[in-house]
């Protein structure tokens, strides 16, 4: 999606109809509008989430009307507010209009009417299509508005709320892995009415497991539906707490007490991290070498068998082996390295026929030295396991200081009489304490499961064991198995893709951030889609608000650039993965020090196609200005008229420079 340009009429403060337009040209893809604070830089930003998809994220988002045209507009008359965009996706132009129209009526607007009108050229000719939303969502998904239209002063949520099932939904939609998602999807629907068809012709014996089948399996359904649920809801409380703890920052008084509760959460966090890594290393050190505990009893037991076998009167060569006097007979030729006369070969033919005995000798007394050698081992492993156990119990005993004191203190904070301290953290605990509930909910679902899945695997044996003679019966049954193999293949090329585009997105995450961070800490995106950044010892850091900004930032930059070049690939790609995004910034470079300006700006222009960046001349003048300059086509200023300076009445003007 590239936008050509954008119309405002009666927008909030944006009287009139004003127009930008965007550069798109391949050396020159920045466009830059200047505003002051108060000016209507948010509002503009908003002006492409409503016109798109008819949300905003402004105050009193329900007053969209500009006032000065409301209050020009005669009693009785009609008034109009609209947002046009032309925009290009995959080769095809789009024109988008979002209206809204009313009746003036008593000095306010009655009868609103909301309008949406999507058209696009074929052949030269504006064709009108009857689905906007589907079409405007398949251009641009509106749950991933956020990434590429952004407030630059709150993008640091990605960092800090770690909210990776955002995250991975925005790489699965931005590089069509939905696609394949859906289709697997789709093909279980399928899946479901063969087995129904295939249930109705069984065999009784093969009907009753099918049906058990299917009920594992919804019940399988269900379970991961409250799962995802219990998640949605955890993250919805997380984000509360978060919230609280921003409220209780400001409140005097508690200033302290606020300070010691988050370094013992970083703590009690920290800890319980530890705690885990100490309890799988105990698990793998009891499931490498837990046999050795047992060592001692069988060793007891060996020896009181081969008591009885003892060394042969007159045998004075106890450990002598037979391979030895047979490759000296053999040969023919002593170790000593002299010839063998033929009394000598007699002795030591005399010699192999008694070895036998001396054999069970030499046994038993290597079955000694490996059983020392066992003890030895079970010694270190018994010291390791109590290691490790003490370890963990210290762990267990620091995780029951911390939380003692975190309750200490929340107690304190709930019986606090200073402002609304009491009720915010009565607030904060209750919301703590349903969260504890669902993980432990989440637990038992993962473990129901679990079993679920052992289950539903013993009854797929059964039935495969089942006999079908008739053949309606059998069409159903290859239908099944032929969707089911194909929903395989789909899952294991889901897995192929996925795992090729977090790669992808690893590297390009990594370069990002090493050109826009001015020191060497590494990021990384995990298995589980968390952005988790660490200094030189591989350590996680706390990072500052403009840290934050900077790794959000680098994030969606990887994304939008890696969408690029794999839809620049096209030709070799059977899904049609990735696509082409533009990124539209409202004051980037709020949260950054002059030289982590720096470095972002002599960066931006390389993540997409298009920039559009909405700036302040505070943070435009200086490093900002010398680096995106030989990138920027055109430049816009959103200019102010104050009442309280000779204007007729407030509103904002967009000039082009």
């Amino acid at each position: 999606m590239i936008i050509n340009k954008i119309t405002l009429h009666n927008f909030r403060q944006y009287y009139g109809t004003q127009t930008i337009e965007f550069s798109n040209s391949n050396d020159k893809n920045v466009t830059v509008i200047h505003g002051e604070n108060g000016s209507g830089k948010t509002a503009l930003l908003n002006a492409f989430n409503w016109c798109l998809y008819g949300v905003t994220d402004l105050p009193d988002s329900n007053q969209l009307m500009n006032s000065q045209a409301v209050e020009t507009t005669e009693s009785g008359d009609t008034i109009a507010m609209f947002v046009e965009m032309e925009f290009i996706s995959k080769e095809i132009t789009y024109i988008l209009k979002r209206s809204k129209t009313g009746r003036k009526n008593t000095g306010e607007i009655r009868n609103e009417e909301s309008d949406v009108l999507l058209q696009f050229y074929e052949e030269g000719r504006l064709k009108k299509l009857s689905n906007p939303s589907v079409e405007i969502n398949r251009v641009m998904p509106e749950n991933l508005r956020n990434y590429f239209f952004f407030d630059g002063e709150r993008i640091d949520s990605l960092s800090r709320h770690e909210d990776n099932g955002e995250i991975q939904d925005a790489v699965k939609i931005v590089m069509d892995l939905e696609i394949i998602d859906r289709g697997i999807k789709h093909i279980e629907d399928v899946g479901k009415e063969f087995q129904k068809e295939w249930i109705s012709l069984a065999d009784e014996k093969t009907k009753e497991l099918l049906e058990t089948e299917e009920a594992l399996e919804s019940e399988k359904t269900d379970l991961i539906e409250e799962e995802a649920q219990l998640k949605s809801n955890i993250k919805i409380l997380t984000r509360q707490v978060a919230d609280i703890d921003g409220q209780l920052n400001l409140v005097r008084g508690i200033e302290e007490r606020y300070k010691e509760r988050k370094e013992l959460e970083a703590n009690l966090k920290e800890t319980k991290q530890k705690m885990d890594h100490k309890e799988d290393a105990l698990s793998r050190l009891v499931s490498k070498y837990g046999y050795l505990a047992m060592s001692s009893i069988l060793s007891e037991k060996a020896k009181e068998k081969f008591k009885s076998v003892g060394e042969p009167e007159g045998i004075v060569y106890p450990n002598l082996s037979t391979d030895l006097i047979e490759a000296i007979l053999n040969k023919n030729v002593c170790i000593c390295g002299q010839d063998l006369c033929n009394q000598q070969k007699k002795h030591l033919e005399s010699l192999l026929g008694q070895l036998g005995p001396q054999n069970q000798t030499m046994l038993k007394n290597n079955l000694y030295s490996q059983i020392a050698l066992i003890l030895d081992k079970k010694e270190w492993f018994m010291e390791d396991v109590s290691t490790h156990e003490r370890e963990l119990y210290q762990l267990k005993e620091l995780v029951r200081d911390i939380g003692n004191r975190l309750e200490e203190i929340s107690h304190d904070l709930s019986n606090r009489s200073v402002e609304n301290v009491s009720a915010l953290e009565n607030n904060r605990r209750e919301h703590q304490e349903k969260s504890i509930k669902y993980q432990k909910r989440i637990g038992v679902i993962e473990h129901t499961l679990e079993d679920l899945d052992k289950r539903r695997r013993e009854v797929a044996k059964q039935i495969s064991k089942q006999q079908q003679i008739e053949d309606k019966a059998q069409l159903a049954k290859r239908r099944l198995n032929t969707s089911n193999k194909l929903k395989e293949v789909m899952q294991k090329i889901y897995v192929l893709k996925e795992k090729e585009v977090k790669t992808d997105l690893q590297e390009t995450i990594e370069g990002v951030y090493s050109n826009f961070l001015r020191k060497g800490y590494k990021i990384s995106l995990t298995d589980d889609f968390k952005l988790e950044v660490k200094n030189h010892y591989g350590e996680k850091v706390p990072l500052s608000q403009g840290e934050r900004q900077i790794t959000s930032l680098s994030f969606i930059g990887a994304i939008v650039d890696i969408a690029r070049k794999h839809y620049q690939r096209k030709a070799t790609k059977v899904i049609n993965e990735g696509g082409i995004y533009p990124l539209v910034m409202d004051s980037p470079f709020g949260a950054l020090d002059s030289n982590h300006r720096e470095r972002v700006a002599e960066g931006i222009p390389k993540l997409s196609e298009q920039i559009i960046v909405i700036v302040s001349t505070s943070q435009w003048k200086g490093e900002v200005e010398r680096s995106l300059s030989p990138y920027v086509s055109n430049h816009y200023e959103l200019h102010y008229h104050d009442p309280r300076k000779n204007d007729s009445h407030e509103y904002t003007e967009i000039r082009r420079w």
